[in-house]
């Protein structure tokens, strides 16, 4: 068991070790790529990353990592552009929510995110879509560079 463990061991063992968690994922058929969604069952774990106690009746499970100022930053990318909350199809992005949801069940919740847009059309929006992202994670490193530890 402990070998089949060891790369779950692995992966949580940085995690617990990191302030900062920077997940770049991009948009595949409406969610995250498979290779992420192993990630995050591999962290995903009960008695490392969340608790489970039968005995405590309606709400048996509970955050290992809550209150641990753990940050998780999503820079995601998609081909089409609207994705995000009450864009043109902003219903159809399951990428942020999905990532946002696990690591709130492993008690990760402080979340900041960046996209690009626009990437099948490879034209001037793509560019400016760009541009406004790198603006975008320019702003958030000095916000969490200011930030107090």
């Amino acid at each position: 068991m402990h070998e089949e463990l060891s790369v779950s061991n692995t992966l949580i063992d940085e995690l617990l070790r990191a302030d900062i968690i920077v997940a770049g994922v991009p948009m595949y058929n409406f969610g995250p790529p498979a290779q992420f969604k192993a990630y995050i069952d591999n962290i995903v774990r009960v008695g490392r990353t969340f608790g489970f106690d039968r005995s405590r009746g309606a709400e048996p499970y509970w955050p290992l990592l809550a209150n641990s100022g753990k940050q998780l930053v999503i820079l995601s990318s998609r081909g089409d552009y609207g994705y995000q909350p009450g864009g043109r199809i902003g219903d159809r992005n399951h990428v942020e929510s999905s990532i946002r949801t696990a690591f709130a069940y492993i008690g990760i919740t402080d979340v900041h995110e960046a996209a690009i847009e626009y990437d099948e059309f490879a034209d001037h929006r793509l560019r400016d879509s760009i541009g406004d992202a790198e603006a975008a994670v320019d702003e958030l490193v000095t916000t969490l560079v200011n930030r107090p530890i």
